[in-house]
């Protein structure tokens, strides 16, 4: 069973903001998920619909000089994203359906405001 939540986010001070913040939890398969916005979320849920992925490493010089938000860390010429620190078992057929299920649902709370 998934658990979907909204954490708060404590400012690195320990002070309050002025505008409170959070991310969206995920807690399934033992694994964590934490999105800062839907948009993370929605990028997702497209990974895990797909059963086969392509090569995940991609040339540097090929993103032109814009890495966007999927960049993490550089090693040499190539560029490594998000979904490549994800832990392996998680796209077992099993698990990537319950992983699926509980996105979508954590997607569903979000559009309709309960959570």
């Amino acid at each position: 069973m998934a658990r979907i939540f909204r954490e708060p986010i404590k400012s690195e001070d320990g002070k309050q903001n002025l505008i409170p913040r959070s991310v969206l939890v995920v807690e399934v398969v033992s694994f964590t998920f934490r999105f800062a916005d839907v948009a993370q979320l929605q990028k997702c849920i497209a990974y895990y619909k797909t059963k086969t992925h392509p090569s995940s490493r991609i040339p540097a010089k090929e993103l032109a000089g814009d890495l966007g938000e999927d960049w993490r860390e550089q090693r040499g010429w190539e560029v490594e994203r998000w979904f490549e620190r994800l832990p392996m078992y998680l796209l077992e057929e099993p698990k990537r359906q319950k992983v699926l299920k509980a996105l979508a649902k954590a997607l569903d709370l979000v559009e309709s405001g309960k959570l």
